[in-house]
């Protein structure tokens, strides 16, 4: 602190280390009842934690978004696809394709929607969270070998697999209205 005023020669903060034998806790109580306010490690870790679970669920509440976005922009690319390709539609319902057929082949195109996506998403995570791994370990002071983004195989595995499945059901409903195209009316749209 400066000279000449209220605060010199006080301390703000201080850092206490006790021995091994110590429990920290005893030391943070009594420093509290002579009127100290006190931390320990534990205390700070706890903090740390909380804001990185406040901020996994911000992510995870972007991440929610974008996946609502993602469902809307299949249903509407599978619209506009049964639109543009009526008549195609009509074509092969003619011919003899079922409409169950029909409404497979929609859906194999939305399952593709999904896996293509899921894995150039996973993929693209990846190669960014392993390049920036140590840049965030030195800011961060980590130390060596701690990373903050880890990825497990499994989960992103699951992770595609889910979004194939949400594909899947977004993309019923236009397949299910290509399968009821009635393929006269289909062929008459060319």
């Amino acid at each position: 602190s400066i000279k000449n005023t209220d605060n010199y020669q006080k301390y703000y903060s201080l850092i206490v280390k006790v021995k091994s034998a110590v429990n920290p806790q005893h030391v943070k109580t009594i420093l509290e009842r002579q009127g100290y306010a006190a931390e320990t490690a534990k205390d700070l870790a706890n903090v740390l934690f909380t804001i990185v679970n406040i901020l996994q669920g911000i992510v995870v509440f972007f991440g929610i978004l974008a996946l609502l976005a993602s469902v809307f922009g299949i249903i509407n690319t599978q619209y506009i696809s049964v639109l543009e390709r009526t008549s195609q539609i009509g074509l092969m319902k003619a011919l003899g394709m079922r409409s169950r057929d029909v409404a497979k082949l929609f859906r194999y195109e939305a399952a593709w929607i999904g896996l293509i996506g899921g894995v150039l998403g996973s993929g693209v995570a990846w190669l960014v969270g392993t390049a920036m791994n140590p840049w965030l370990s030195k800011t961060l002071a980590l130390g060596n070998g701690n990373q903050l983004l880890i990825f497990i195989w499994w989960q992103i595995v699951l992770l595609v697999v889910v979004l194939v499945a949400i594909a899947v059901v977004a993309g019923w409903f236009p397949a299910r209205k290509a399968a009821k195209l009635d393929p006269i009316e289909a062929l008459r749209t060319e």
